[in-house]
């Protein structure tokens, strides 16, 4: 598989498998609708069966900007508009650090499947539209502080949940 291919394709099986953990459900849009992954979870009762939608990008070790912060990505403005502002299915950018060389993607024993480096999210939630005409590109921070964890998830879910309206 081509290099760029392999590490998406990794980088989007590395939050499934969060999200696996997590006990939700992974779907995948067709055709592309410019999410990645579709999470989901059954619940009693109807009104909390509610959707969240991962943009996932994977970024190998080096290839973007470190800072104290956070991670400085760049995003196609097109992307930018699909994920910004309240949305009725909550949508969060998702970056995935992945090692330079797939083979060190993961490690496994019989004990253990160890998946390598690590995701961090986003919301664009309350993001405004920059004003600059023809810029193609804007630049996001991912904070470091918000690693992507089963906990995190969850979180996501509870708070999509609070935003459905009571019968």
């Amino acid at each position: 598989m081509e290099l760029n291919n392999h590490q998406g394709w990794y980088g989007e099986t590395f939050v499934a498998a969060i999200a696996a953990a997590a006990g939700f459900q992974v779907a995948v849009p067709y055709p592309d609708i410019g999410k990645d992954l579709i999470l989901g979870r059954d619940h009693e009762m109807p009104e909390l069966d509610v959707q969240i939608a991962l943009q996932v990008k994977s970024r190998r070790v080096g290839e973007f900007t470190s800072t104290e912060s956070g991670f400085k990505i760049p995003l196609p403005i097109e992307q930018f508009k699909r994920l910004r502002g309240r949305r009725q299915v909550p949508c969060y950018l998702v970056m995935v650090v992945v090692p330079a060389d797939p083979q060190e993607y993961i490690r496994l024993d019989e004990r253990a499947l160890i998946l390598h480096h690590s995701a961090y999210w986003l919301s664009l939630e309350h993001h405004s539209m920059p004003v600059q005409q023809g810029q193609k590109t804007l630049t996001v921070t991912v904070p470091r502080d918000n690693l992507l964890t089963v906990d995190a998830l969850h979180k996501f879910f509870d708070s999509a949940c609070e935003e459905v309206p009571v019968p």
